[in-house]
């Protein structure tokens, strides 16, 4: 092995020759200064200082209580450290146990280059520190490994909280993980085992690309690290890994692990939205507010105060919408029980209040407690007052219902106002990327999106027949208050 700084130091056991010659001692502390050497008087003590944390013993044929052959006897058969013998060699002869016993290597005394190159057979014989040896707690018997290796990874498929498997050559789960995932990327593990992706366990429009990569990893023998994946039928992305399944040099199969990354992802997207709505929305309020400014210095004021106050109070708003969307990000994404009823009646109060021309009807059942997070009210104050503002009627009405149908409890939201743009809710809806031509007007939909993906709930626009739209969100009804 190489010496790497950050590796804790060789302990090496140096035992003392017969004839009391320090000189392999001194040596070692000089060429093998990164090890930590300690000295034994004979071989009891040497045996006794190799607990299980030694890497190596240096010792000499002649020693004080017996030779390095007596010193084989007493170590353990297995899990014993490398010994290195250190011989005379001056008078061009060896003892014949450095040929015969399984000493790690044979030095010699004799040699100019001795320290150094007894240095380096210890470093040598030490096995690789990466790869450290099994010791303490754990077996070192080989007898006792395989039984120990088959308990750990037993254990690491049962309880790691991540989706791990085996599969063989032709793609089929062998093994899958039954750790507590708490949602699997679409079944159980159970459902898994025998089975290829695209024999029904992910849909066939998700399951044609990893079935490909699983047979790329077992005929070529590349890993495939880090991919990113998607799965849209529930929206969610993972990170997956494979690599070859080899045995006795044969690849047999593939072992692949994913993480989740859909909040990652997440903010990823909401990073880009704010980007692309920041530079263009912004930057055409400070432009109204620039020129408008700049026309006050030459002229009256007329109607140039209104444009400006109009801008500032839009970039306020978009600021305002941003912040709640942060906090949305950011914050506890974990459902609790709302009281959607609840939270409805005040929203409808509030907006009534802002916009007393506007007639506001709210039509909840009683018991509609769904399972969301506290932001929900962000979002139907979002839905409710953009039903609102985007009127074209000065007295605009705008209905309002909450309804409860078995496990799901759905918000309406109805108006008579133009329709929402096609593209905007393309863009919401995932079905067209935000870019510098598409890009959605505000970030209040947005604010909904955010609020009602953290309930794993739902969101649709619809036209009315009659003219201006309906945007319905289903919640999933909290579980103590299930019918």
């Amino acid at each position: 092995m190489t010496s790497d700084e950050a590796s804790p130091p060789l302990r090496v056991v140096r035992l003392h020759p017969a004839g009391g010659d320090e000189t392999a001692d001194r040596e070692l502390d000089v060429d093998l200064s990164e090890a930590d050497v300690v000295v034994a008087d004979g071989i009891s003590e040497g045996v006794d200082r190799c607990d299980g944390t030694v890497d190596c013993v240096v010792s000499p044929y002649e020693l004080t209580d017996g030779t390095a052959d007596d010193l084989f006897d007493r170590l353990p058969e297995s899990g014993s450290p490398p010994v290195v013998l250190v011989v005379d060699g001056g008078d061009g002869t060896v003892p014949a146990a450095a040929v015969t016993a399984p000493f790690a290597d044979v030095v010699r005394r004799d040699r100019p280059d001795f320290g150094p190159r007894l240095a380096d057979a210890v470093r040598d014989v030490v096995p690789d520190r990466t790869n450290p040896r099994v010791v303490g707690a754990h077996p070192t018997e080989a007898s006792e490994m395989d039984a120990w290796k088959a308990n750990l990874f037993d254990h690491l498929f049962t309880e790691i909280p991540l989706h791990v498997f085996v599969k063989d050559r032709t793609g089929r789960h062998v093994v899958v993980s039954e750790g507590p995932v708490e949602s699997r990327i679409h079944r159980e593990s159970s459902a898994y085992l025998g089975r290829r992706d695209v024999d029904g366990v992910v849909p066939d429009a998700e399951a044609r690309g990893p079935y490909e990569d699983d047979l790329s990893v077992v005929a070529t023998g590349e890993p495939i690290l880090e991919k990113e994946e998607h799965f849209a039928e529930t929206d969610r992305w993972f990170v997956t890994s494979k690599v070859p399944w080899r045995a006795d040099g044969e690849i047999v199969g593939l072992v692949g692990i994913a993480e989740e990354i859909t909040s990652q992802k997440d903010r990823e997207r909401q990073l880009r939205i704010t980007n692309h709505v920041v530079r263009h929305n912004m930057r055409n309020k400070l432009n109204i507010v620039v020129g408008r400014a700049a026309l006050l210095a030459n002229e009256e004021p007329s109607g140039h105060l209104d444009s400006i106050l109009s801008a500032a109070e839009d970039l306020l708003g978009l600021i305002d919408e941003q912040q709640v969307i942060l906090g949305i990000m950011v914050g506890d994404p974990d459902p609790r029980p709302i009281d959607l009823s609840a939270v409805v009646r005040r929203v409808v109060r509030s907006v009534s209040d802002d916009y007393p021309d506007a007639e506001v009807t709210c039509r909840v059942d009683s018991d509609a407690v769904v399972s969301a997070t506290e932001n929900v009210h962000y979002a139907v104050s979002e839905l409710v007052e953009n039903a609102v503002v985007h009127a074209d009627d000065p007295a605009p009405e705008v209905t309002v219902t909450v309804e409860a149908v078995g496990d799901d409890v759905s918000l309406r939201v109805a108006d008579a106002g133009p329709p929402i743009p096609r593209f905007e809710v393309e863009i919401l809806t995932d079905r067209q990327p935000i870019d510098q031509i598409s890009h959605s007007s505000g970030l209040g939909l947005w604010v909904v999106r955010w609020v009602v993906k953290h309930a794993d709930g739902t969101v649709s626009f619809a036209e009315r027949e009659t003219g201006g739209n309906e945007v319905t969100v289903t919640f999933d009804r909290a579980a103590e208050h299930e019918p």
